[in-house]
């Protein structure tokens, strides 16, 4: 005959603010999930500043539920030990910055002191960044030792630092002049990070080469069709994939080129049909511009060998590199970052690509 196992109900809470917070967060679970037991409920990731420290880095916490067979000593020995693989240095300063701190909050309905131990946890009630996503999980959920539940005890919590729900990123945009290879690092960083690419479909417009032959003639319809394309784009993927993106382009490419290249009467029409888009659209977390030298730029041109691209000036590539930098300093919502490219080599996408990971933690 089987013995019964009898799994403990055990809340823990997760939190860091050091190196990749997220990544750690999730490889946490991950060993947790192996070692432990099993994660039955997550909360919502939450941003707060540090707690009872002066350290300007702020934490990332989520609370998870998990079903062990581990009693509270022994669980606890486990989740030092992930700590420590996950590169957990302790030291004697009370709430020092940390690369993951693993909590046990309640352990069953147990009250429990050791020298070891104390649960449930001593401080959580004071604890804004605690209380809130255990609010995700379970706000009925009973303190065995004030006898009030989470929801009561959250109402009444005194803490003045806000618990903020992180989003992490999910939607990167790589803007750069003519030839300054975004398409090549979107893909690359794309590829890195496990996410989606979003390619502008520009090649298939017959009124590029038209455009770059006549200007004044074609520029209106020209950005027009390329601002309906690219909202169409976005759109589309965004009812599909629910998964990181990385485009090679951002709506607000279609405003900057606009400017460039329409007269003032056409931009104010074009503007006022642009803002009624842009709203509907989800805004990027980070907007990257590639930043290089029209000696570059004219070589990529001429080794991509594109027939429509063949007419385009030294004088033109400047007026897009003056309208791209103005334009993304007015862009004041998303994280920006800007690189500047002296000399394009093998390389160089790989360097990039680790300067933009560690930027977006």
């Amino acid at each position: 005959m089987l013995k019964k196992v009898f799994m403990n109900d055990v809340y823990l809470c997760l939190g860091g603010n050091l190196g990749n917070r997220t990544q750690t967060m999730d490889n946490c679970l991950v060993q947790i999930n192996r070692e432990c037991g099993k994660v039955i409920k997550k909360s919502k990731i939450y941003e707060t500043e540090a707690w009872g420290s002066k350290s300007k880095k702020k934490f990332l916490n989520r609370v998870i539920y998990l079903k062990t067979k581990f009693n509270a000593e022994q669980l606890l020995g486990k989740l030092l030990a992930i700590e420590k693989t996950l590169g957990r240095k302790r030291n004697n300063v009370k709430n020092s910055d940390r690369i993951i701190d693993i909590d046990i909050l309640f352990f069953n309905k147990e009250i429990i002191k050791t020298k070891n131990l104390e649960i449930p946890h001593p401080r959580l009630h004071l604890r804004n960044f605690v209380l809130k996503p255990l609010m995700d999980i379970n706000k009925n959920l009973i303190h065995p030792v004030l006898k009030q539940s989470i929801k009561k005890i959250f109402k009444n919590c005194s803490d003045k630092l806000p618990a903020e729900e992180f989003n992490a990123v999910k939607y990167i945009c790589i803007e750069g002049n003519i030839g300054s290879g975004k398409t090549t690092l979107a893909k690359e960083l794309a590829a890195e990070v496990k996410g989606r690419f979003l390619a502008e479909q520009f090649e298939e417009s017959d009124l590029l080469s038209l455009f770059y032959s006549n200007p004044g003639l074609y520029a209106f319809p020209l950005e027009f069709g390329f601002l309906l394309n690219r909202y169409a784009q976005i759109k589309n993927i965004f009812k599909l994939e629910n998964n990181f993106i990385i485009a090679d382009y951002s709506i607000y490419k279609s405003l900057w080129f606009a400017k460039m290249n329409l007269t003032k009467k056409d931009f104010l029409i074009f503007e006022k049909q642009f803002k009624l888009l842009e709203k509907q659209l989800p805004k990027p977390d980070v907007i990257i511009y590639l930043n290089t030298s029209i000696k570059n730029l004219l070589q990529n041109i001429r080794a991509r060998g594109r027939e429509y691209e063949k007419k385009i000036s030294p004088k033109y590539l400047n007026k897009v590199e003056k309208q791209y930098l103005k334009g993304i300093k007015q862009i004041d919502s998303p994280k920006k970052l800007l690189f500047s490219i002296n000399k394009y080599d093998p390389a160089l996408n790989a360097e990039l690509i680790k300067k933009i990971k560690n930027c977006l933690n």
